[in-house]
């Protein structure tokens, strides 16, 4: 993806001119990073959504399966024990949107909100770039499902580490999940969006750092 900014027809950079480069530079880069933002922001809303329908589908499947105690199909079952667990899953589903918010409305994970590295643009960074930020958004996620696993009691203390049980593992004393996660088709689109700008913001930065050199 080649960015050319469209500077003045001109033949000499006097102090004037160079600074007008500069300053037209400056406002693409801030257009960028608005439109990142942007991207952000949608991915932010789209995951609150994700995470509300998989918890759903998760309670779903639960409230039917006869290896959870709270199950109606549960010989066992307990109907003091299921009003407590729909309590827990009512206030779940009340919190997930801020959940969210707080797991990834994070400046570490959006590069645009950060100064750039004073590094020349290659091809190979920005792909390091975008899998590192895939993998830790992911990672991220991934810890707020356990949130409901936790509720859900879908996995007993101890047996995270069996090999049988790979559902959900434990980092940092709370559980995660560690199947096949695929972001919805909506997440995907605005992070792929998001790396366009990425690219663009990059390649942008690097230029406008050349002109001041």
């Amino acid at each position: 993806m080649e960015i050319e900014a469209k500077t003045p027809d001109i033949e000499t950079n006097t102090p004037e001119i160079l600074q007008e480069k500069i300053n037209f530079m400056q406002e693409r880069l801030k257009d960028t990073r608005e439109k990142m933002e942007i991207e952000a922001r949608i991915f932010i809303e789209a995951t609150k959504q994700f995470t509300s329908e998989w918890i759903r589908r998760e309670m779903e499947m639960s409230f039917h399966s006869p290896d959870n105690e709270f199950s109606p199909e549960n010989s066992k079952f307990n109907i003091e024990r299921l009003r407590e667990l729909e309590l827990d899953l009512k206030e779940l589903t009340i919190r997930i949107p801020d959940i969210v918010e707080v797991n990834l409305n994070n400046d570490e994970y959006w590069l645009h909100r950060s100064s750039l590295p004073s590094i020349g643009f290659s091809q190979d960074y920005l792909e390091f770039k975008k899998e590192k930020m895939r993998r830790e958004l992911s990672s991220s996620i991934r810890m707020i499902l356990g949130c409901a696993s936790e509720i859900l009691g879908n996995m007993k203390e101890g047996d995270e580490g069996k090999p049988e049980n790979k559902i959900w593992i434990k980092e940092r004393g709370r559980r995660k999940y560690a199947c096949f996660l695929r972001f919805s088709d909506e997440m995907t689109a605005s992070l792929n969006r998001y790396f366009e700008r990425l690219e663009e913001l990059l390649i942008l930065d690097y230029g406008m750092k050349e002109e001041i050199k």
